[in-house]
């Protein structure tokens, strides 16, 4: 009997693969969950094989995620994109005019609802082949996204994870970038903006202050003006559309929208804080330019993976009736 057809322990054919490994080192691989036989996970070092080359394989870290899905992205809703997921988080591009979470009392679709309801139906084939527990898992918040906001969103596949994305959010090193169109010009091409936001106790509106205040929580924002859009206006003067990269510090309620009005630049299609489409909303006239919601996209976010370690980052290109606003304007 030659070599290939004895049956030697899983430990010494892994061994025998990594003659420069310590048996303690290779016993600890097989706890920590590293050690595969046709792709699934083995711990048992005295497991009795036969010539398992090419079958038996050395994963990654005990501490790297399980990627689930491998065809990313994919549309699991009209309103919601799944960009990736792995056993630790999920990231989806969410449509204008979608919850990002579901409200009290309310039956609303949120896109946290229909990633768990994916992850039951259709996603759950996927969960069956990776040999994964369903009870393992469950969507949580990490931020949130205004309704009529479009973008990328994160959430944590369990609360070990959640706690620390959520960690990041709290501190500030969790990027939220937007891209938005700015009714206006803003006289230097980036800074920063900061003031003092309190909240009414119905959790509706926000006061803005310039300097502390008791009660008042500090709000900073950066920007940059990345490209402008300019017409002739009748009185022969210009119009001018500012399109903004715009980054949270911190992440209070209408944030850049508060921002961007206060700096003279409010948002396209914003009802609450841009005076042409507020008094439209009132009047029930039509909404200039024909947008009906604030155009602001959340583009970018990165952070460290709970599990792994690395920085991670995802980006989303404007939607469509964003693109379609922005190619409008300029054909003016």
């Amino acid at each position: 009997m030659n070599e290939s057809e004895e049956e030697k322990s899983a430990l010494e054919w892994l061994a025998k693969k990594y003659p420069d490994s310590p048996k303690k080192r290779l016993k600890e691989w097989f706890a920590h969950g590293r050690i595969e036989l046709d792709g699934a996970v083995i711990r048992k070092p005295h497991l009795p094989l036969r010539n398992p080359e090419g079958r038996l394989l050395l994963g990654s870290t005990d501490g790297s995620p399980k990627v689930f899905f491998k065809h990313m992205p994919t549309r699991i809703h009209a309103q919601v994109n799944l960009l990736y997921i792995d056993s630790a988080l999920a990231i989806v591009n969410k449509g204008p005019g979608l919850l990002s979470v579901p409200l009290s009392g309310q039956d609303q679709p949120s896109a946290l609802t229909i990633l768990e309801k994916y992850l039951q139906g259709k996603g759950s084939v996927e969960l069956d082949r990776n040999r994964i527990e369903r009870n393992k898992i469950k969507p949580l918040p990490v931020h949130r996204l205004d309704q009529y906001t479009s973008g990328l969103l994160c959430f944590a596949m369990n609360q070990q994870a959640r706690e620390k994305l959520v960690r990041q959010v709290r501190e500030h090193s969790f990027l939220r970038e937007y891209i938005g169109l700015g009714d206006g010009a803003l006289t230097q091409r980036k800074g920063t903006w900061r003031s003092w936001f309190k909240l009414d106790e119905e959790g509706m509106h926000q006061t803005v202050y310039s300097k502390p205040c008791d009660g008042a929580t500090e709000a900073v924002s950066t920007y940059q003006v990345v490209d402008t859009i300019e017409w002739p206006t009748r009185d022969g003067g210009t119009h001018v559309i500012s399109r903004l990269r715009l980054r949270l510090k911190t992440g209070l309620k209408h944030q850049l929208r508060i921002h961007a009005a206060h700096a003279n630049t409010p948002l396209l299609g914003d009802r609450h804080y841009h005076p042409d489409y507020i008094k439209a909303a009132k009047d029930g006239t039509g909404m200039p330019h024909g947008f009906k919601r604030q155009a602001l996209h959340a583009s970018s976010i990165g952070f460290i993976h709970p599990d792994s370690g690395e920085m991670r980052r995802f980006n989303s290109k404007f939607p469509r009736d964003l693109s379609q606003l922005e190619e409008s304007l300029r054909a003016r």
